[in-house]
């Protein structure tokens, strides 16, 4: 702490001390009714405190230095601030502090802690690393030959005490002096004279908050209040008349708006620390094996003070129904300080489902956060009971589970969805008691160009005991989608959903009418091995000198050229060019190899693509064209002719028998069997359903 020590004041000349002193309270009286200042205002004890109004008193000296006569200015109209002698000159708005005297911040840069006229608080809350120059400007010279620098007979004084963010006084007259200046013997510099000031304040001194003392040591400190007044010593004949300026408050920024501490200029009672920071749990009330989420964030009020959260952790007891302890631990909250030392707005941790394993107990838990300037704020203890697992109570699933969709619209109707859109759900217990144990969706999909139905089942993903989260895929061209969610409680009591559905377009609804310079074409991969189309087998198109080249992958056998990094969107090609599609298959083994391998076609691709076709043939593969279908059925030569591939659920391979009656192999056996797949294929067209 800076402490000055001032000079011992003469007694000599009190009756004449006196006169000059009721001489110099009558001309103030008459400046502050012409520039607004006030006249009679309350010492502050806190931000929203008025300052006191100029006070003067008056010391007779002897021995002092040789001093100039300095006549107080009269003014006979309201002060304004000083003009500057050049629009170089930086002229911000400057509070009357005397008569024809003023003060104001130096720089355009620095924070403006001089509050608007007719006020003492200033909003703005500086940075406690950032010095605060201002300027004292005068229309008189305010010094004289010798004067000064500091103490009682300086003609300029910086006084600044100051309260911290947890009440604690910093700069007092309790703990010896107020604060002066980083050198308090040198706590003014000037006169600045700029003698061409139209306004006639041409005496500009300087005084500074400066963030750090002459022994670099921080003066300040995130959330400390500050009371700063200006005191002038005027010397007339050697007798000084001492006067004081309004005084004026305001904070620094990096802490906590709010403070739980009596004395603080921040208090807010025990209620502070929820006016600093949000804490959000989830869920609220637990059952069995949930763990819970503790989600710590700051307020709009920690942004106007830039206050962050710089550290925080929780402590945790558990006691069982009996009352008897059972578990206690620390959990730290993640939190890295950047560079600057901001710490962060949000952060989260979370409480282990080891805290939840009986049902019945209590978990007690306390929060200790601090801001990045190591403020702490203490929250009061909370607690919640373990819940039990519960029942479904009425057996109905609309009623006692809540299903919620993204995209909405999949849960409204029959909808269109484009290519590729994942479908994601939220399954929610309505009862907070009630426990979900496990659930699942079960999907159909059917896709009329393979004349194909599949069933998939996709369990959820457990979030909590009340929410789980499932998805379906994002699905190609001429996709039909219905589905129901299976959910069971901890009962194994089952409730179904009702049916939902949805589709995607064909290429013809997605594309009605394209260009004539373009084509388009489906891959189908049939696996006759395994008696199933193929997901995840990788198909290449490749165009001529590489002028055109699209990767993706099957899925059910199904593939088309697609657009870059989205496998289902479609993507036309040229007409009337050639394309090299390359299928590999790591399950499909040709013959003589012992790896999977990869098998390379040439198509034609026209506008109107209409021919029936066998393009390639080999040991165990045939690749056939059905109109702008291309077909690679692997791991199998052409059956037996009264046989056919069956695939799981009675359906037929469709595009794989169009494979095989395209082989050139003309004997009437296999064109009888070539009719009784296209019998079959016609039946199964009339049981699927959309």
């Amino acid at each position: 702490m800076t402490h000055a020590t001032y000079p011992p004041e003469s007694t000599v000349d009190r009756k004449g001390a006196r006169a000059s002193a009721v001489v110099a309270i009558a001309a103030i009286a008459v400046v502050a009714l012409l520039i607004g200042l006030p006249t009679s205002v309350s010492t502050p004890h806190g931000p929203s405190s008025a300052a006191p109004a100029p006070s003067v008193h008056v010391t007779g000296a002897t021995g002092a230095p040789a001093a100039s006569s300095v006549a107080r200015g009269t003014a006979t109209t309201p002060e304004k601030a000083p003009a500057p002698a050049s629009s170089a000159v930086f002229n911000p708005p400057c509070y009357p502090i005397d008569l024809g005297v003023c003060v104001s911040i130096a720089q355009s840069t620095e924070p403006n802690i001089v509050p608007p006229l007719g006020t003492f608080v200033s909003a703005t809350e500086p940075n406690s690393t950032t010095d605060l120059p201002l300027v004292i400007k005068s229309r008189v010279k305010l010094d004289w030959p010798s004067a000064a620098h500091y103490g009682q007979k300086s003609p300029i004084l910086l006084n600044v005490s100051a309260n911290l963010w947890n009440g604690d006084p910093y700069y007092s007259i309790y703990q010896g002096d107020y604060y002066h200046g980083a050198n308090p013997q040198q706590v003014w510099n000037g006169p600045t004279v700029y003698s061409s000031n139209a306004s006639g304040y041409i005496y500009w001194y300087n005084v500074s908050i400066a963030a750090k003392t002459s022994t670099n040591v921080r003066a300040f400190f995130p959330g400390e209040t500050v009371t700063w007044w200006i005191e002038l010593t005027y010397n007339v004949s050697y007798t000084y008349t001492h006067h004081e300026s309004p005084h004026f408050v305001f904070t620094y920024s990096g802490a906590w708006p709010y403070s739980p501490y009596p004395g603080s200029n921040q208090y807010a009672g025990s209620t502070a620390i929820f006016q600093d920071v949000q804490l959000t749990v989830t869920p609220t009330s637990p059952n069995w094996n949930d763990s819970v989420s503790l989600v710590l964030n700051t307020t709009q009020p920690d942004l106007i003070s830039n206050a962050t959260i710089g550290a925080a952790y929780v402590d945790l007891s558990e006691t069982n129904p009996l009352g008897a302890p059972q578990a206690s631990g620390t959990l730290t909250f993640p939190v890295v300080l950047n560079g600057a030392g901001v710490g962060v707005t949000s952060t989260s941790v979370k409480v282990p489902a080891s805290y939840a394993q009986t049902a019945g107990s209590t978990v007690t838990f306390v929060v200790t956060v601090y801001d990045a300037a190591g403020d702490q704020l203490t929250t009061p203890a909370s607690s919640w009971i373990v819940g039990g697992n519960g029942s479904f109570l009425s057996g109905v699933f609309v009623d006692d589970l809540e299903l919620n969709s993204t995209p909405t619209s999949v849960l409204a109707g029959f909808s269109m969805l484009n290519p590729g859109l994942p479908v994601n759900l939220t399954l929610t217990s309505r009862n907070a008691g009630t426990a979900i144990s496990s659930a699942e969706i079960v999907a159909q999909i059917t896709y009329p160009i393979l004349h194909e139905t599949v069933t998939q089942m996709t369990p959820f993903t457990r979030v909590s005991s009340t929410i789980f989260q499932g998805s379906l895929p994002g699905f190609p061209l001429g996709a039909f989608v219905n589905f129901t969610v299976y959910a069971w409680d901890f009962n194994q009591r089952l409730e179904v959903s009702p049916q939902f559905g949805y589709y995607t377009p064909d290429f013809q609804t997605y594309d009605p009418v394209p260009e004539q310079n373009s084509s388009f074409f489906y891959v189908l991969v049939y696996d006759n091995g395994t008696h199933e189309w193929v997901n995840g087998v990788q198909v290449q198109v490749l165009g001529a000198a590489g002028s055109f080249n699209s990767v993706g992958n099957t899925t059910l056998g199904l593939s088309y050229p697609n657009q870059t990094r989205n496998i289902y969107l479609p993507l036309l090609v040229a007409a009337n060019a050639s394309y090299r599609i390359t299928v590999f298959d790591p399950y499909f083994v040709p013959s003589g190899s012992s790896s999977g391998g990869a098998v390379s076609i040439s198509v034609l691709a026209l506008h109107s693509m209409t021919l029936h076709q066998t393009l390639a043939q080999g040991a165990d593969y045939t690749v056939v064209q059905e109109g702008n279908e291309i077909v690679f059925w692997l791991n199998s030569t052409a059956p037996a002719p009264q046989k056919s591939p069956s695939v799981p659920g009675g359906t037929v391979p469709v595009a794989g028998a169009l494979g095989i009656v395209a082989v050139s192999v003309a004997s009437v056996p296999l064109s009888l069997w070539w009719l009784q797949i296209r019998r079959r294929r016609k039946e199964e067209e009339k049981r699927v359903t959309l």
